[in-house]
């Protein structure tokens, strides 16, 4: 028996109207040789999604509705943490940072934000999204240059996630704040969020009076990642030319509720485009990127601190500690 339609044999795929998956197999018109209406068809992540919007038997279609409710992410084994935290001296990112910090420190920081390494590409870092109640919601994996702690963009930018090494099609990565499993700490402490996960760490290593956290991207920060955050003192330290973009959100978020404030730092130096607090703290002449010096237990101290570089005395003022 020929149906006047059917989903579609072929093996193409849209983007479903419910899920926003490319896992979409739309009806087809057997006489008019045609797909029909947009919203005809079925969705084939049967378990997770469900959409099927059927024609009815003359052809015409009924409109399905539906409200969208988000699937609920996905979460790696606490094993997976432990199976890659190992292998340190391939770990261009970690030999980067043995230039200018001590080996406690070092140690410290990756147990502190449980970095891993990744042999997908040499030498590549992991950094873990672990949320508020430990659970292990993605694993970055960055490569990085040994020598100048830059990020690898050529011949093109070496970012991709655990889950998709791994080849787990079904993973759902909803991400949270890189180092927000640190905020049962002390819920007195200043967070500070940064952009960069290389910068967090760096900043913990120097200030680590504060907890520092990491949005991953310029996009990245919005009311969702922040909610667990609602009730702390907050500062966005957003990178260079980025400050009227965060500022704005800012002001939205205050406006909700929350306690944030967005500095305006690295706008009042001479930096390029795009560069961040570690940027900030390298560029000085007599800081620890210049002198090849590690920092000692005391260099924590603030006063030290200030001796070693200016910039100390401007997060002072902006954390409220003098």
């Amino acid at each position: 028996m020929n149906f006047k339609y059917s989903l579609d044999r072929s093996s193409k795929k849209f983007i479903c109207p419910k899920c926003q998956k490319k896992t979409f197999v739309r009806y087809f018109d057997n006489i008019d040789q045609q797909y029909m209406e947009e919203s005809l068809g079925r969705c084939d992540r049967e378990s997770k999604c469900r959409y099927h919007n059927k024609p009815n038997r003359r052809g015409n279609y009924v409109k399905q509705t539906f409200e969208y409710s988000p699937p609920s992410p996905s979460y790696h084994n606490n094993q997976e943490i432990v199976k890659y935290g190992r292998n340190f001296r391939t770990n261009n990112l970690v030999q980067f940072l043995k230039i200018y910090f001590t080996q406690t420190e070092i140690q410290n920081v990756i147990l502190r934000y449980l970095i891993g390494t990744s042999d997908h590409w040499t030498g590549a870092t992991i950094f873990w999204r672990v949320d508020q109640f430990n659970n292990v919601r993605g694993g970055k994996v960055m490569a990085y240059n040994r020598n100048t702690g830059e990020r690898v963009k050529k011949p093109y930018s070496k970012i991709t996630w655990i889950h998709k090494i791994n080849k787990q099609s079904d993973f759902v990565l909803q991400q949270c704040l890189f180092g927000l499993h640190l905020i049962k700490e002390n819920k007195s402490k200043t967070v500070a969020i940064v952009e960069s996960e290389k910068t967090a760490i760096i900043m913990c290593i120097l200030m680590p009076k504060n907890i520092w956290m990491a949005t991953g991207s310029k996009t990245g920060l919005n009311e969702k990642v922040l909610q667990p955050l609602k009730g702390h003192k907050v500062i966005l330290f957003p990178d260079k030319t980025e400050y009227g973009a965060w500022a704005g959100k800012s002001a939205m978020l205050t406006a909700k509720g929350f306690k944030i404030s967005c500095s305006r730092l690295l706008e009042s130096y001479d930096l390029e485009e795009g560069a961040d607090l570690a940027d900030l703290f390298f560029k000085f002449k007599g800081c620890t990127n210049h002198t090849n010096k590690p920092l000692t237990p005391k260099a924590k101290n603030l006063q030290t601190l200030g001796e070693i570089n200016p910039v100390v005395w401007r997060l002072v003022e902006e954390f409220g500690l003098v």
